[in-house]
């Protein structure tokens, strides 16, 4: 019954955070991404690799269009050998990035990193817009 009640605490709580997001920010993200991906067909992914970096775009991006994303999925879309992965997410947990969770759970920032994230990205797309540093 308690597991029932933080669940669904935790539910309404990540609710609100998904809220937050901006959604301009969220289209920075995807845009991030996307370059990001052309890059990696262009030059060799190990001199670019930045595993932690790409799993908070991809994390902010999918929060954003309220998908659920587990740990597989995670990896499969930020091409992260599992087990780079998951030390990664541990990381990522222990540095208040993301929220605990179990097995099979779904992974979310927490609502510094969502915060941060936005700050971020909306200076970024600052550069991108002026031609020069926010």
């Amino acid at each position: 019954m308690m597991t029932r009640f933080l669940l669904a605490r935790r539910k309404r709580d990540l609710s609100c955070w998904r809220m937050a997001i901006d959604t301009d920010s969220a289209r920075t993200a995807a845009n991030l991404l996307t370059v990001r991906d052309m890059r990696g067909e262009i030059f060799p992914s190990e001199i670019f690799d930045e595993h932690a970096w790409n799993m908070l775009l991809r994390l902010f991006v999918a929060e954003a269009s309220d998908e659920a994303i587990t740990a597989p999925d995670l990896m499969a879309l930020t091409k992260t050998p599992p087990a780079v992965g998951q030390r990664w997410l541990a990381h990522l947990v222990a540095d208040a990035q993301i929220e605990p969770y179990a097995d099979g759970s779904t992974i979310t920032l927490t609502r510094s990193a969502v915060d941060r994230m936005n700050m971020f990205l909306r200076r970024a797309a600052g550069v991108h817009e002026s031609d020069g540093p926010a």
